[in-house]
């Protein structure tokens, strides 16, 4: 044989042509430095490198021959793997070179893969370059890394990073991690920008998860590749339930496509996102008959049956080795009822009981809501979720498929022999019936479209097991009736209870197939040789723990299990039905059975689970127990009472209650508690009477009680002439005390405010409660306007002073409206003037008191008129736009700027001005339609000016506080500006500098979303409020705008001072200024010298129509 020269892989040989790796001996290939793989075209290996069994730590001998991707490839690689390979040997061209980490026993290897076909037909070649290793996934610097770059809580992140003792309070919906055969985004649902993002996103989306973090998701799926995506997410809210959670996405990469997952969890959106690639499987579903499956469930009545056909089908479609049904028992300890096993892989587990403690509560909790757990591979690493904003161990990610698996399961899976698995959740209604459990002994994948298809099924499999529960509880309860029916003919109804019942003892035992049973009433027994040969403490100590039991009827196989004194007497009394036969328990009806000896097979001895330490090496909490069968023999248990016998003593109790209300002596006592709640009743009427007449929370009249005392004032006038006032009163800006303190402290404030009106209101002046903070007062025999006014200033003064309650302490102003009444007046029409004076008093600035005049009624009448106008049109239909031109003084001039101002065109073409709609549009909640109106037409008009001239021009849009409060009101402007094709940059939003005191986090959240989106901003009439100066250094206002008042009185060396000030302060900040109302050159003159950046103002046009206004100064 001829000598082997050593090979150089750079010098001698290209991994990358196959037809160089074709002509090497095996011997030569062990050589090369990078793992070679030869495959046929189902991914069976033919050869397998020495350096790949390196890379991998597998033995050659034992892959060769299996299949590559489902037995040796790891877990989380296999989806990108095989569709990558499938596609290739499909399309007869296989070449494919990427980088991926390789994952096996916990120590990982990032890799260049590359794929190639084999001139030898139907073989290909895998080659697996190893570049580095990285640390191992519990590797404490690594946390540290993302610590300092992310959250500190990462730091904390780690394969035990809790004390296992405490199962039940394992966090496994926040767990921080993900397993790594994809990745996962948490976004948010109002905003759409990325709060959390897996480390591992540059694998699957290109892009670093650094850069991924509160960026809007159309950077890390771009809306061209995930169009259905974005679609569902800007849907209307209300028809969310029926969009789909399911896409084929492409990242702009443009190579493989992924398969995303959309979850509305715990108010945020969670998308899971995987390599799209085909397995053996997705080939068996597309031929699987949903119909077929649905005929074969339908078949059976039996719900064991029912289960087997569906674990077949289920193993059929996956291909794990044991795929079982487990169905959960009242105590949440629970039993295999159904199997299919692959032979010759596990033993079987049919029939098997495990215990309540497998499954932890948080876990059970977890599976009531989440239809899938889903873990390929037992021994993954844990990829950790970063984010800047939250904590990623505060985030719930319990129903995601990718949410890593806990320490404490993959042991318990470890135990058991598992490494691939999965469980579909059997749901009646929102309890959980049981599981199906899927396990293989290596990981196993399962692709999307499979594991969708088998969330589908199993709403199938649980509709058809709750009908079949259901069938069976409605037999139960016929026949349990029927048994009761049977024997009601030898019961004499019309005999005092429990009479009728002496002698029927064997009667009732043959009901309920029990051994004795015995009435007890009052403690004592009343059948002669039923009581079990109890002694009589005995007794009383088991009728003192029966009565604190639940429900009407209550029943054990096992009393020793729930009450401990009862060990000492399984032989007499092992199990019992008791039935309460009446609410004070008085009356116990109880059935016995004595002890049966049986034995039930454990998957496991039970008694072995609970935590504890077994050596020195195993933390605290590992579970011990070995899965071996464990054989329990019961010697303190009857028989378990059946559905039957509990619903034949339902239906007893009901007899039995029939047979009391029959009873004399129980009409006896009816008839003498009579005279009590006739007493009861009258008491009652008098509280409804006075619960209806008053205010819950004050304890004053309320709005009935006060109309009704109104009333006697009229009449009374009318008979003595005498005069009277009434006014409503209400605090000032009330609802922002609730918004800011709370509602509580809103309570404490209204009672206190009570007090105090009480406290000045003369004798005999009634102060009732209208609702919310507005309150009533009646003045009798005031017939001087001037006095009541005193009375009513008093008040509002009394107001003003501190309120002190507690440690609580309120500074509050009110507003008062006072008209004055007499022999004619009318209630209705009395409190209508009321209320015009207090309308009047809050448009005068609040904190005083007014009184009606007919001046007032003039005025309300025209603001009715206006709102009438406001509400006969639609403001799409009704509002106009006018452009007053903004001039370059100190400024390069540029981009033509522009502010719009609205107008309102009734149906007879009358204008009203800004001045009188706006308020009207406020006052009918139209004031967001207005705005909307507004900013189409000024988007329209952009839109026309581009199109008809290629030039561009600005335009600034007044936008109140409730229109950046509104939800979406951002998103809704960037898309309409998309939509036309019209620059954000074009659209100015002007701001008052009052808003700026009501500043809060979604406010000021709406305001940068905007300027993010390109949106210019300025702050108007500015100087006119109490700007705060934060505000304007950390807002991204461009502009502010000077009020006319300044600009009036700029001849004066005082206010001439006052704005350049201003404008020094704006530049020093990086601000434009803009000065509004200039009339004369004079004005014009003074700005020029101050520095001033823009100009508005009669001096150069008035609001003229957009095509004049941009036709003479665009």
């Amino acid at each position: 044989m001829n000598r082997i020269e050593p090979i150089n892989l750079e010098d001698a040989i290209d991994i990358h042509d196959p037809r160089q790796l074709d002509i090497l001996t095996e011997e030569q290939l062990d050589r090369l430095p990078a793992g070679t793989i030869r495959v046929d075209a189902e991914g069976r290996i033919l050869f397998y490198s020495r350096a790949q069994s390196v890379i991998s730590q597998r033995e050659v001998e034992s892959v060769l021959g299996r299949n590559f991707f489902s037995e040796v490839a790891p877990c989380t690689v296999v989806p990108e793997f095989y569709g990558r390979f499938r596609r290739g040997v499909l399309t007869g061209c296989l070449e494919t070179t990427f980088e991926f980490v390789f994952d096996f026993k916990m120590d990982p290897v990032r890799v260049r893969i590359t794929m190639r076909a084999s001139d030898r037909p139907g073989e290909f070649w895998i080659i697996v370059q190893p570049k580095n290793r990285l640390p191992p996934r519990n590797e404490g610097v690594a946390y540290e890394l993302i610590a300092g770059k992310f959250c500190e809580s990462m730091a904390a992140l780690s394969a035990v990073s809790f004390d296992f003792s405490q199962c039940d309070r394992e966090p496994i919906s926040t767990c921080g991690a993900i397993q790594p055969f994809g990745c996962l985004l948490v976004v948010d649902p109002e905003t759409h920008h990325i709060l959390a993002c897996s480390a591992n996103a540059e694998m699957y989306l290109g892009l670093h998860a650094e850069t991924l973090l509160d960026a809007p998701l159309s950077r890390a799926l771009p809306v061209a590749g995930a169009a259905e995506l974005h679609a569902v997410l800007t849907a209307d809210p209300e028809t969310a339930a029926y969009q789909p959670s399911f896409f084929l996405v492409r990242t702009a990469r443009g190579e493989l496509p992924l398969d995303v997952r959309l979850h509305r969890w715990r108010d945020r959106l969670l998308l899971e996102i995987e390599p799209h690639g085909e397995m053996e499987m997705d080939v068996r579903l597309r031929g699987f008959d949903v119909e077929s499956f649905q005929r074969r469930l339908r078949a059976s009545d039996d719900v064991r049956q029912v289960g087997q056909e569906a674990v077949a089908a289920f193993r059929y479609l996956t291909g794990f080795e044991r795929v079982v049904v487990y169905r959960f028992d009242p105590d949440d300890s629970g039993v295999v009822i159904a199997e299919s096993l692959e032979p010759d892989t596990w033993p079987s587990i049919l029939g098997l009981r495990y215990p309540a403690t497998d499954i932890p509560r948080q876990a059970r909790a977890l599976y009531r809501e989440t239809p899938m757990r889903y873990a390929p591979s037992r021994d993954h690493p844990d990829i950790p979720l970063l984010s800047r904003a939250l904590a990623p161990d505060s985030i719930d990610i319990g129903i995601a498929h990718l949410r890593a698996q806990s320490p404490i399961h993959r042991n318990y899976l470890q135990r058991f022999g598992v490494n691939g698995s999965m469980s579909l959740s059997i749901m009646q209604d929102d309890r959980l019936w049981g599981l199906v459990i899927f396990h293989h002994r290596a990981p196993h994948p399962v692709t999307v479209p499979v594991r969708r298809r088998l969330i589908e099924l199993a709403s199938c499999l649980a509709a058809r097991v709750a009908l079949i529960d259901e069938r069976e509880r409605n037999l139960a309860t016929q026949l349990g009736m029927a048994r009761v029916n049977s024997i009601v003919g030898g019961f004499d109804v019309e005999q005092p209870f429990p009479d009728s019942f002496i002698g029927k003892e064997r009667k009732l035992c043959e009901l309920v197939d029990a051994d004795m049973a015995q009435i007890y009433r009052r403690g004592q027994p009343l059948f002669f040789g039923q009581n079990c040969s109890l002694a009589p403490e005995w007794v009383d100590e088991l009728l003192a723990f029966l009565r604190t039991r639940p429900g009407p009827i209550w029943h054990t196989d096992c009393l020793s299990g729930e009450f401990e004194p009862a060990a000492a007497y399984p032989d007499r009394l092992a199990g019992v039905l008791v039935i309460f036969i009446d609410e004070q328990r008085e009356n116990i009806l109880l059935f016995g059975r004595q002890r049966v000896k049986y034995t039930v097979d454990w998957g496991g001895d039970p008694t072995a689970l609970p935590f504890s330490i077994r050596d020195g090496e195993r933390p605290l909490g590992w579970p011990t127990r070995d899965f071996q069968v464990w054989r329990e023999e019961r010697t303190h248990h009857s028989l378990p009472w059946s559905a039957v016998s509990l619903a034949t003593g339902l239906a007893l109790k009901n007899l039995i209650q029939r047979v009391i209300v029959a009873n004399a002596a129980h009409f006896e006592r009816l008839a003498q508690s009579l005279a009590s709640q006739r007493d009861q009743l009258h008491q009652s009427r008098e509280e409804m009477r006075h619960r209806a007449l008053h205010d819950a929370l004050t304890e004053l009249p309320n709005r009935a009680r006060f109309r009704e005392a109104l009333g006697e004032v009229i009449e009374n006038c009318r008979r003595t002439g005498q005069g009277f006032a009434v006014a409503l009163m209400d605090i000032d800006h009330f609802k922002t005390i609730n918004d800011t303190l709370g509602h509580d402290k809103g309570d404490v404030l209204l009672c206190a405010v009570a007090k105090r009106i009480r406290a000045e209101l003369p004798e005999p002046g009634l102060v009732a409660r209208l609702g919310g903070d507005e309150f009533a007062l009646l003045l009798p025999d005031i017939t001087d306007t001037a006095v009541a006014s005193l009375w009513a200033e008093r008040i509002v003064e009394a107001l003003r002073r501190a309120i002190v309650v507690g440690e609580d302490r309120f500074s509050i102003t009110s507003s008062l409206g006072l008209a004055m009444g007499g022999p004619d007046s009318e209630p209705g029409e009395l409190l209508k003037q009321a209320d015009l004076a207090l309308y009047h008093a809050k448009e005068a600035g609040r904190n005083r008191a007014s009184h009606f005049d007919s001046d007032l009624e003039r005025r309300a009448l025209k603001r009715l008129e206006i709102d009438r106008a406001v509400l006969g049109r639609s403001p799409m239909d009704a509002v106009e736009i006018l452009l007053q031109p903004q001039i370059a003084i100190a400024a390069r001039a540029g981009t033509p700027r522009f502010e719009v101002l609205a107008r309102w065109r009734t149906e007879d073409g009358t204008l009203i001005m800004p001045g009188d709609f706006i308020p009207a549009a406020e006052r009918n909640g139209l004031i967001g339609a207005v705005t909307a109106a507004v900013l189409r037409l000024a988007i329209r008009r952009l839109r026309q000016h581009l199109e008809q001239n290629g030039t561009e021009a600005r335009l600034a849009i007044n936008v109140s506080a409730a229109d950046l409060e509104a939800r979406g009101f951002a998103r809704r402007l960037l898309e309409d500006l998309h939509a036309a094709d019209v620059p954000p940059d074009l659209i100015e939003i002007e701001i008052t500098e009052s808003m700026l005191l009501r500043m809060t986090p979604s406010l000021k959240s709406t305001l940068n979303v905007i300027h993010r989106g390109g949106i210019q901003l300025s702050l108007d009439d500015f100087g006119t409020g109490f700007s705060s100066m934060a505000y304007l250094r950390e807002l991204p206002i461009s502009s502010l705008k000077i009020d006319r008042e300044f600009i009036s009185g700029i001849e004066s060396s005082r206010d001439r001072n006052l704005v350049a000030g201003m404008i020094a302060m704006a530049h020093s900040i990086g601000k434009e200024v803009i000065a509004e109302g200039i009339e004369t050159p004079r004005q014009l003159e003074r700005l020029a010298e101050i520095g001033c950046d823009w100009g508005q103002g009669y001096l150069w046009s008035r609001p003229i129509p957009p095509d004049q206004a941009l036709a003479e100064f665009g």
